[in-house]
């Protein structure tokens, strides 16, 4: 399947699972499992040397994490909330302390973005998020949360470690060559995980489309300006890095994993925001097809 396709099957999934409720409620209870086969991918997309290279040496990791997980969420906090209602200013900068999605790992590798840096930061970002979680949502009004860390340190090891413990034995039973290969053949299965991803993370959206039209459209805007504003911002302000790696911080920085915030803190967030959960998969399963031609200009340009 060409790249083409994987991307317009990308976002045709997302909008059959608005289209057709009973789908995403036969896909929603293998949300986890797939949110830990979607890690194990990322892992087995670049070699530990790759991902070690990306982390130890250079500063490059280490801005992106500033940049998305405390800088990025201060912008927001300040600057939007002249802009936004109560809960959609709280939503835009919960986004903003979330770490990245695995897929971007895949996307980097079918943009020839870098596909390491994306791993490193990922990751990191993952086991990094409940700071800037904890501070903003004590800063804003009407967010009384506790995180729970015990909760969250069981899903670190569930979904970071043990997928990373799985790729290494895996390396270890195989041979160099078939590992190469498998690194050129995992973003495909990603996407097709994402394609699943996206399914089961859209019940309740399609209900709200005919109940509380105005309201999903509220939710959609933020979503896509939030994405697209990120993604200019973030190419611009990390521009001294490189084309290419400033545009794969743009990927890391805008595609954010709002399945762990909900997990974390969800409850206190109100029911909307599980629905504004599923609205904010919309323009990181669209915006790949769409933005395609910069991205790849961006991946070309190293």
């Amino acid at each position: 399947m060409s790249k083409g396709w994987q991307l317009t099957l990308l976002a045709a999934s997302i909008l059959i699972g608005i289209a057709l409720p009973p789908v995403a409620a036969f896909f929603k209870p293998f949300l986890l499992p797939i949110i830990f086969l979607l890690f194990l991918s990322a892992v087995l997309q670049v070699s530990f040397k790759d991902a070690a290279q990306a982390a130890l040496k250079g500063r490059t990791s280490w801005i992106m994490l500033c940049w998305q997980l405390v800088l990025l969420p201060l912008i927001f906090y300040f600057f939007l909330k002249p802009f936004l209602s109560p809960q959609l200013h709280l939503f835009a900068v919960v986004s903003m302390c979330a770490g990245s999605i695995t897929a971007t790992t895949a996307l980097c590798r079918l943009f020839n973005l870098n596909s390491a840096l994306s791993l490193v930061v990922g990751l990191a970002g993952a086991v990094l998020m409940p700071l800037p979680l904890y501070v903003f949502l004590h800063l804003m009004a009407g967010a009384q949360t506790t995180i729970n860390l015990y909760n969250y340190g069981l899903r670190i090891v569930a979904f970071i470690f043990l997928p990373i413990l799985c790729a290494w034995v895996l390396r270890k039973l195989i041979s160099v060559e078939t590992d190469f290969k498998l690194q050129q053949i995992m973003p495909r299965i990603t996407l097709v995980l994402l394609v699943f991803f996206g399914l089961s993370v859209m019940d309740g959206v399609g209900a709200m489309m005919l109940d509380d039209t105005g309201r999903l459209l509220s939710y959609l805007g933020l979503a896509f300006g939030v994405s697209i504003f990120v993604q200019l911002l973030t190419v611009a302000a990390l521009y001294f890095l490189g084309t290419r790696d400033a545009t794969t911080g743009a990927l890391l920085c805008s595609y954010r994993n709002m399945g762990m915030i909900a997990a974390i803190a969800g409850p206190s967030l109100g029911e909307d925001f599980f629905i504004y959960l599923g609205v904010w998969q919309l323009p990181m399963y669209i915006l790949p097809l769409v933005m395609r031609r910069f991205y790849e200009r961006s991946g070309n340009s190293w």
